[in-house]
């Protein structure tokens, strides 16, 4: 940060010759006054801010979310948990352009959060407040991508007999899809996401969780069925 002096060079002195000399000295010491302190100020507030990361949280809190998180929707699912996805945080333009890379202006919508399989990361907006239990639902609905991902590996990976193979074609296990119908249905991706996230939030004890997310079961409806 620097300061222009150029307006000390415009004060009128009136006082005796005498005395004009010690002026300059006296401004001289102000000034530097006055700089040690914006210098100090310049220390301090980047280091408060450290203290208060993207998200409300420390990253240790955020860690801790993270693991109970993962253990809730671990219960909800026949599969193991996998290991846990990096999280970062991004403004809105980032996260806009990460998740639709071809609009080059700026959308009518706030994006909450984006997962990116390839680098097993989740991206929040920079805005959320983790504190929040709201907000902290968004972190899971993105933690739930990261098990669909893991999901259609970890069967991919298993040994396969024909009575199993048998089994997933007649959907013998309700509410599982078959393995990899989720690559071939965002919908049911991005359905499956919403409510599980609904159902946390219910769990931590939101009292509606539609309207808190500002949805009701029409929308809801729509989204399942979306090709895209």
């Amino acid at each position: 940060m620097s300061i222009s002096l150029t307006r000390c060079s415009r004060v009128s002195v009136t006082r005796p010759a005498v005395r004009s000399a010690r002026l300059p000295r006296l401004w001289e010491g102000r000034v530097q006054t006055l700089l040690l302190l914006l210098a100090l100020l310049a220390l301090v507030v980047p280091m408060a801010a450290a203290g208060v990361p993207a998200g409300g949280v420390s990253a240790q809190a955020l860690g801790q979310l993270l693991r109970e998180q993962s253990a809730w929707l671990a219960e909800q699912s026949d599969d193991p948990a996998p290991e846990l996805p990096g999280v970062g945080f991004e403004r809105q333009p980032a996260l806009q352009q990460r998740c639709f890379p071809d609009f080059r202006e700026p959308l009518g919508v706030r994006i909450k959060g984006a997962y990116d399989p390839r680098e097993a990361r989740i991206y929040l907006d920079a805005a959320l407040d983790l504190a929040t239990r709201l907000d902290q639902s968004y972190l899971l609905h993105e933690l739930v991508h990261h098990f669909q991902v893991h999901r259609v590996r970890f069967r991919e990976a298993e040994p396969h007999d024909e009575a199993s193979e048998e089994a997933r074609s007649d959907g013998a296990r309700p509410g599982v899809p078959p393995a990899g119908a989720e690559a071939r249905s965002r919908g049911r991706l991005e359905g499956e996401a919403y409510r599980l996230q609904l159902r946390w939030l219910e769990h931590v004890g939101v009292a509606d969780p539609l309207e808190a997310l500002g949805l009701d079961d029409r929308t809801l409806q729509i989204i399942e069925r979306s090709l895209r």
